[in-house]
């Protein structure tokens, strides 16, 4: 018993090399996006400004802290604060973001999509690609 007739291994053979051929364009740009988005990383540390802090002297601190400096996308350079902390950290207004919507991106979760997709079209582009060279060998 044959599993696909032969006449219609020629269009197996042609959808299969397509979405092979779709998969790894898929692939490629998993990793262009990837690095078009993390082109403006920068280690941030948020910040809520302290009025209280300059009223007693410490006007050189930026406010206080929230959460631990990470990895972020930020696009507004309106964003970013005076100076620099501890490595180079930036420092970003927490109540700017607020204010206008901004939501910093992490770029633990662009490298976390970006392993997924290609993970994901690369196990098509194998998967397609078999069915190709099969059908291609049925073919002759």
């Amino acid at each position: 018993m044959r599993l696909v007739r032969s006449s219609r291994l020629p269009l197996l053979r042609r959808v299969a090399g397509l979405l092979a051929l779709l998969s790894l364009v898929a692939l490629l740009l998993s990793f262009a996006v990837s690095a078009f988005l993390t082109r403006d990383v920068a280690l941030v540390q948020r910040v809520e400004p302290n009025a209280a802090a300059s009223l007693f002297g410490d006007a050189d601190s930026p406010g206080t802290p929230i959460g631990s400096p990470q990895l972020l996308i930020v696009r507004d350079p309106a964003a970013f604060l005076p100076g620099e902390g501890e490595g180079g950290v930036r420092f970003v207004s927490e109540p700017y973001l607020r204010e206008r919507g901004l939501y910093p991106l992490q770029v633990k979760t662009v490298e976390l999509v970006r392993n997924l997709v290609a993970l994901g079209s690369g196990l098509a582009a194998l998967v397609f690609g078999g069915l190709w060279l099969w059908a291609r060998s049925r073919t002759g």
